[in-house]
């Protein structure tokens, strides 16, 4: 007899999930996730350890899932911030903008794709390693677009590109970290004027 899972059922194996990965994604904000135990996910999210693995098959796997989820949040607002324009400066700006805006909504996702410590997991390192790096290889083809159009002095966009990422999250870690700047708009407006000129816009 093939058994069918209920439509209950399905919310219910659907809702405890979404709550691990949610105390997966508190505890790895606060912490070190190669020091976060699959007993303390568990307890986070409200649930006996056993039941951890009947979602998912070890931490590795959660991280995986968790880590892909994020980074897909974080596209979805960018594609929807450049959907409008058809200029690189102005996709650029917005790619900027829903940055920010996402990370400083939402502190906890900035330190999770933005930090870089080291973490004592494989996985971990590997997944950070291509975000950073689907980024750059994302302002990069904007930077060649704007090359094309001579918008921008000749350069080695692969270099621009890297440096352009690498300064936007120090100054959004910085922020994180630290006291937000007492004037955040003027502070935005800085920091997006700022990498627009290291790219030789006037």
């Amino acid at each position: 007899m093939v058994y069918h899972k209920t439509e209950k059922i399905i919310e219910k194996q659907q809702s405890r999930k979404r709550k691990i990965l949610n105390a997966a994604r508190e505890i790895l904000a606060e912490k070190d996730m190669g020091n976060a135990s699959i007993k303390a996910i568990a307890k986070r999210a409200g649930i006996a350890t056993g039941t951890f693995y009947l979602y998912f098959k070890d931490k590795e796997a959660l991280i995986d899932v968790m880590l892909k989820e994020i980074y897909k949040e974080l596209l979805d607002v960018i594609k929807k911030e450049r959907a409008p324009f058809t200029n690189g400066f102005d996709k650029l700006e917005a790619t900027m903008k829903a940055c920010i805006d996402t990370f400083m909504g939402k502190k906890h996702l900035a330190k999770i794709l933005l930090d870089l410590s080291p973490q004592n997991n494989t996985v971990f390192n590997t997944k950070f390693s291509d975000i950073i790096n689907d980024l750059i290889r994302f302002t990069k083809i904007d930077l060649d677009e704007l090359m094309e159009q001579q918008l921008i002095p000749e350069q080695d966009t692969q270099v621009s590109a890297t440096a352009f990422v690498g300064a936007f999250r120090e100054v959004i870690l910085f922020w994180i970290n630290s006291d937000e700047p007492l004037d955040i708009d003027l502070a935005y407006k800085t920091l997006i004027n700022f990498n627009m000129r290291g790219l030789g816009k006037n």
